[in-house]
């Protein structure tokens, strides 16, 4: 009886905890890689939320961020240095376009926006998209 009284509240537990056998919808790498690309630049900005010009501005950080420090340095995410960073909350408000990953203007990929968003493009999408700061 408390075996089937245990399977009855774990189960309920597990329903409202959003547990469950149905799909998940996996997260590419290069969607997590430009998250943490966006957390590095955040924390190289810092509270002055001046943003990083070069890449040596984000090598303080490099061990809370490796990989996307490690994916900056290796040019597979293209930084658009100086582009001013906004807040989460500010999501959809005059985003500017922040990093992308190196094959987006042929290809077609990953990019990131100012408040943390990421989103995937065609080249096409890409190419129109107005970009500022530097290489």
């Amino acid at each position: 009886m408390k075996l089937v009284r245990y399977v009855v509240i774990v189960s309920g537990f597990c329903m409202f905890a959003g547990c469950s056998s149905g799909q998940h919808k996996e997260i590419p790498a290069e969607y997590t890689i430009l998250q943490d690309v966006n957390d590095l630049l955040h924390s190289a900005a810092g509270p002055t939320g001046r943003p990083p010009t070069k890449l040596a501005d984000l090598d303080r950080f490099q061990n809370m961020n490796a990989r996307g420090y490690a994916a900056v340095k290796a040019g597979d995410v293209v930084v658009l240095w100086g582009t001013p960073l906004k807040g989460e909350g500010e999501t959809g408000q005059n985003e500017q376009l922040v990093a992308y990953e190196k094959e987006v203007p042929t290809k077609g990929g990953y990019v990131l926006f100012s408040a943390g968003t990421v989103k995937k493009m065609s080249p096409d999408e890409f190419n129109a998209t107005p970009k500022s700061g530097k290489k």
